[in-house]
């Protein structure tokens, strides 16, 4: 929330710091300002990923130490708000830029329109009584008005190159910000761009009324490539899965790196039954690659993952779509992996429980 605006939002806000202090005490949680923010946040649930992280946490018994609170403050709390207002202020700033341009481009032809019609009027007063006296003020002004719009022309280029300036250092910015979405492994969309995605696909499927089908998937035994092969062929692995992801869904939907071997697509405008064919698609074409040690050449084995898929609800919070999809995700863990499974399929009661 982000003002008080009722009673009733004191009340919300008193009972969820009240439930974050508790969990804090539960989970032997020093009580300092970061660590209240990460679990005052987790028990608000405002943000998906945050409570998965915690849960996952939770799930394995993890100690909430020092270092682990510090980089899960680290994660999800490290903004880009500098970058933010640096972008909106060079946008406020290239859009006045061009404003002026356009008004001094105005001005430049309103003064010549004037130079015309005094040039124009040079003609016609010779005949007129005292007309010499009134051709020596006109030619005065109209070597005024050409001194203005030399002046004038002058400003506008350097407005024009001003806000073309502004332009390029907004691109600049941009791409800065495509980096910042981006997983450097993988070459896909990071935890922080699938979490502005979802929370835009809810927005426009809100306004449209339309299907919104959200995909999490999960590289089988993936620890053990890792064990046995090393954190090289780990990356080998997940840069695969990506590419296969990344190709199979094409512009249909939004894939991302969740985390760890974790993959994520938010498919717009879809059913289930649309969803389901497309992660199929992901599943077999992942199956199907022979994947080999880059150095020996030796093959690693065969990678499969594990998808399981949901439909947004309207109305519900984001965090319990996501809930939903990996519930999912866990029934095709626990029937034996290298499976899709739609949510539908599983038990409105299911205990979640990471197969590993």
């Amino acid at each position: 929330m982000s003002y008080l605006n009722a009673n009733q939002d004191v009340e919300y806000i008193r009972e969820v710091s009240d439930q974050a202090l508790d969990l804090m005490s539960e989970y032997n949680v020093i009580p300092s300002p970061p660590n209240y923010q990460i679990w005052y946040n987790y028990a608000a649930e405002e943000d998906m990923s945050l409570t998965k992280a915690i849960d996952d946490l939770i799930r394995k018994k993890k100690a909430f130490t020092s270092e682990v609170c510090a980089n899960l403050h680290e994660k999800f709390f490290s903004t880009n708000k500098e970058h933010d207002a640096v972008s909106t202020a060079g946008k406020g700033i290239q859009k006045e830029l061009t404003r002026l341009a356009k008004t001094v481009g105005d001005m430049n032809k309103d003064t010549f329109k004037y130079s015309s019609a005094l040039s124009d009027s040079l003609e016609d007063i010779s005949s007129i009584p005292g007309g010499q006296e009134l051709k020596l003020i006109i030619t005065s002004l109209l070597e005024n008005t050409s001194e203005i719009t030399t002046r004038n022309t002058s400003a506008q280029k350097q407005l024009k190159d001003s806000a073309q300036t502004v332009q390029k250092l907004q691109a600049a910015l941009e791409a800065v910000r495509q980096e910042s979405l981006t997983d450097m492994l993988t070459n896909i969309g990071n935890r922080k761009y699938f979490e502005e995605s979802l929370q835009k696909a809810i927005a426009d499927d809100l306004k449209t009324d339309d299907n919104l089908c959200l995909v999490i998937g999960d590289i089988d035994h993936f620890k053990k490539f890792n064990d046995s092969w090393g954190h090289h062929v780990g990356d080998q692995v997940l840069k695969a899965v990506a590419h296969s992801i990344k190709t199979r869904v094409g512009d249909t939907g939004m894939p991302a790196r969740y985390g760890g071997e974790e993959f994520v697509i938010i498919i717009p405008d879809t059913t289930l039954e649309k969803a389901q064919e497309i992660s199929e698609n992901v599943r077999q074409s992942i199956a199907q690659r022979s994947m080999k040690r880059k150095s020996t050449g030796e093959s690693i084995g065969k990678i499969t993952c594990s998808f399981g898929i949901a439909q947004y609800r309207p109305g519900e919070h984001r965090t319990h779509f996501l809930e939903r999809a990996d519930a999912a995700l866990y029934k095709s863990k626990s029937m034996g992996r290298n499976r899709v499974t739609l949510e539908e399929d599983v038990p409105q009661n299911v205990v979640k429980m990471a197969a590993g």
